[in-house]
């Protein structure tokens, strides 16, 4: 193989490598991008559940009575 051959071979593998880089790239790009967007839901998930926490713990607040006192024939 002359060298003419070898720089073209050489040039071949490496624009191969190069195209095999770049489909890598960017399937980590799209991947961290899917990720970034779950964690967005997941924070925003978080925040709502913070947003019906004084809410709840306004309702557990009251005393609740058990129906049974409430309605005395469910006693009999």
């Amino acid at each position: 193989m002359n060298n003419n051959e070898l720089l073209v071979q050489t040039a071949r593998e490496l624009a191969a490598r190069l195209s095999n880089t770049e489909i890598d790239r960017a399937s980590f790009r799209a991947q961290a991008i899917g990720l970034q967007n779950e964690n967005d839901q997941l924070k925003k998930q978080i925040e709502e559940l913070k947003a019906k926490l004084p809410k709840e713990d306004e309702d557990t607040s009251k005393p609740k009575t058990d129906e049974t006192e409430q309605d005395p024939q469910a006693n009999k």
